[in-house]
């Protein structure tokens, strides 16, 4: 009797966050890579960095085993040359989630050095349910929304996350959002892409549907970012610079600006950047 009132107790709370939440969103895991690294077997993880010198990284903290599909969808981001690529790979023959290490905690010195010298970070990370779903959140929130009009445009289910989202990854803490400051005056944080089990398990198994998928991101951040990062420079020329900018006052009006500019309901990429363009302007 006791079981099945904590089974009952589990799916209320389950349904109650949203089937967006992690797969491990209820496993404590370790409070730090030292932890782990102190209490597991190193044959039972790898760690992969691919430098390639670009200001991008993109990231697979739970990969491997842990939660099957973030490697390989990392490895097709990386294997365009484009972009720095790290993973954390579970190498159990099984109970890999024991090796998880939650990203507001995630600090394997190899990944935190990466992400604190590149401009603009993503981390793909897993989420749960058998349905086809993508996740974005993050704390750079136009190119969230970029990636979300580009997935969209190629017929994927994409929903944006936010506080009080258990995934919305917008934490400082979070290691995607501890990336360079954009022209060093301006905390953007980075992307937190979480992909759905169902998804996964079709994009770990299915290369053109990995292809398919990988290439609508690709094109995010290889075609239409670096349009709008042009654009933001103008919001941001006038602004002072150096690490103490971040808590300049005048700040806001950058905020502000990209607010207005998500507003405005872009229904594709194209649109987004018109409304960029617009208020960067102003």
């Amino acid at each position: 009797m006791k079981k099945q009132f904590i089974k009952i107790l589990a799916l209320v709370v389950i349904l109650t966050f949203g089937l967006g939440i992690s797969a491990y969103a209820f496993t404590a895991g370790y409070g730090s890579f030292a932890e782990l690294a102190a209490a597991e077997d190193p044959s039972d993880y790898n760690i992969k960095t691919n430098v390639v010198g670009s200001n991008t990284t993109i990231l697979a903290i739970h990969g491997g085993g842990i939660e099957r599909g973030t490697s390989e969808l990392v490895e097709a981001l990386g294997g365009t040359g484009k972009y720095n690529t790290y993973l954390f790979e579970g190498q159990k023959a099984a109970d890999n989630g024991s090796l998880f290490i939650k990203a507001i905690n995630f600090d394997e010195p190899r990944a935190v050095s990466l992400v604190n010298k590149s401009d603009y970070t993503v981390s793909v990370i897993g989420a749960a349910g058998n349905d086809e779903l993508t996740y974005v959140g993050g704390q750079n929130k136009l190119l969230a929304e970029l990636v979300r009009l580009h997935l969209t445009a190629k017929g994927y289910n994409v929903k944006t996350l936010s506080i009080p989202d258990r995934i919305a990854g917008v934490m400082n803490s979070n290691i995607v959002n501890k990336n360079k400051l954009f022209n060093d005056n301006y905390q953007l944080g980075g992307v937190q892409i979480a992909v759905s089990k169902g998804l996964r398990d079709k994009l770990a198994t299915d290369s053109g549907a990995l292809n398919n998928y990988s290439s609508a991101i690709n094109q995010a951040l290889s075609k239409s970012w670096p349009i709008i990062v042009n654009l933001m420079d103008k919001v941001n020329a006038d602004k002072g610079q150096g690490f103490l900018n971040r808590f300049n006052p005048e700040k806001p009006n950058f905020d502000k600006k990209i607010q207005k500019a998500l507003k405005k309901g872009a229904k594709n990429p194209n649109e987004l950047i018109k409304n960029v363009k617009a208020v960067s302007e102003e």
